[in-house]
């Protein structure tokens, strides 16, 4: 075949501005009727084959700064001045030029429910409840999860006196816990508050079960430690007295208390079916909704019900480093757990009175006060960040509810089947 050997060449430029032109990274898509010769390591030429279509008017091109050939498409990625792109784009030799894209790692989750209660933006505008002191009142934490292990900071088994630690053997706790903080080390997900010092206070068993006086040993741990927020996704039909003696007593000593409503709710939303100690006064007792804010049809309902939160198809973390989806009141709680540490590490000498205050009173109205609360938890306008300042979170992906169906059945371990142990 014969080529002709008008040749257009191209700057070399190794980190050095020439002329002042700059060079252009790109990758050049050359059309199959042209063939390329590489020279050397770094020095390729077109060359339009004669006979071809556009042949006697194509030259040759020579790309003297070639970063890689790549036969197999009929490409070449290379550095090119303006003015090589332009004349390389009327050679007719070529079906694209294309800018060599920047790729970046995709870092982790943001789920939807974080972003829903307004969490991301918080944590977008460098809020993210560093250093406030948080107890999971559980089934435990597995603490060596790589999305929990860096704001683990340890932790009580009141099971057997802590001569075996808190680490869970359920998985209810650990979901909770990243709700709570989980901090995308995984490249996992993002909980509502990831720069929490996270404790585990074990009060329930492997199958999700505990005694009330197990609880009142966790609840008081929790005030002698100087938690500031402990987060209860348990609960109980019955009134303790003694339970709620020693809520009273936390909370009369500046722990904030926040309680799963429970699951024994109706679709009608009837009747006042609140779990203890999500009852008692001075507690933030947390309904479940959906992703469109919809109560959750067994979301329990009554006229001491708080507030609402994302409690259907929550993406969490599990034992063993892995995650799962579940559905719950138990999943609705961490969530304002966590906007409480937010407002904490905005107002750092609030009382827990204040801080529970602060978030009922900006929370986002959806309805009746027996279904909802005082609304669904916002997390912007109880940390007071402006929601122009606010933005969202950047680089990071988004994970969207694994709708199923909008599937709103409760896991069958924490179902209101399970002698009410858990909500």
């Amino acid at each position: 075949m014969k080529y002709t050997s008008i040749i257009i060449t191209a700057l070399i430029v190794c980190g050095l501005c020439i002329a002042s032109v700059s060079a252009v990274q790109v990758i050049v898509g050359y059309k199959e009727t042209s063939r390329i010769q590489v020279d050397s390591q770094d020095s390729i030429m077109l060359m339009a084959a004669a006979g071809a279509p556009g042949a006697a008017s194509a030259p040759d091109i020579s790309l003297d700064s070639a970063k890689y050939v790549y036969p197999e498409i009929h490409a070449a990625a290379v550095d090119l001045s303006e003015e090589e792109i332009a004349a390389l784009k009327t050679s007719g030799m070529v079906r694209y030029v294309e800018p060599d894209y920047m790729v970046t790692a995709l870092g982790p989750a943001m789920p939807w429910n974080i972003q829903q209660i307004h969490a991301d933006s918080v944590q977008a505008a460098g809020i993210t409840g560093t250093g406030v002191r948080v107890a999971v009142i559980d089934t435990g934490i597995d603490y060596n999860h790589p999305d929990l292990a860096g704001v683990y900071a340890g932790g009580y088994n009141a099971l057997d006196d802590n001569a075996t630690g808190p680490m869970d053997n359920n998985g209810h706790g650990t979901h909770c816990a990243g709700i709570l903080a989980a901090t995308g080390s995984s490249n996992g997900i993002y909980g509502t508050a990831p720069d929490v010092s996270l404790y585990a206070v074990k009060v329930l068993n492997s199958k999700g079960e505990g005694k009330v006086s197990d609880v009142i040993e966790g609840i008081f741990w929790a005030k002698n430690n100087n938690m500031q927020v402990a987060s209860m996704s348990l609960g109980l039909g019955q009134d303790s007295q003694a339970l709620h003696d020693a809520v009273d007593n936390a909370t009369g000593n500046g722990v904030l208390i926040v309680a799963a409503a429970g699951n024994s709710g109706v679709d009608s939303g009837a009747g006042d079916t609140l779990l203890y100690p999500a009852k008692y006064d001075g507690v933030l007792s947390v309904a479940a909704v959906n992703k469109y804010n919809h109560r959750a049809s067994w979301s329990s309902t009554g006229s001491h019900l708080s507030i609402s939160a994302p409690g259907v198809n929550i993406q969490s973390t599990i034992p063993g480093s892995k995650y799962a989806t579940y559905s719950g009141t138990s999943m609705a709680a961490p969530h304002v757990a966590g906007v409480a540490a937010l407002v904490y590490s905005v107002h750092p000498d609030w009382t827990s009175r204040q801080v529970r205050e602060q978030i009922v009173s900006t929370a986002t109205p959806l309805g009746s006060s027996v279904l909802y609360g005082a609304g669904l938890v916002n997390a912007t306008a109880a940390a007071g960040v402006a929601a122009e300042t606010a933005g969202s979170a950047t680089g990071m992906a988004v994970a969207a509810p694994d709708d199923q169906g909008m599937d709103e059945s409760l896991p069958f371990s924490w179902d209101r089947g399970v002698a009410e142990a858990s909500a």
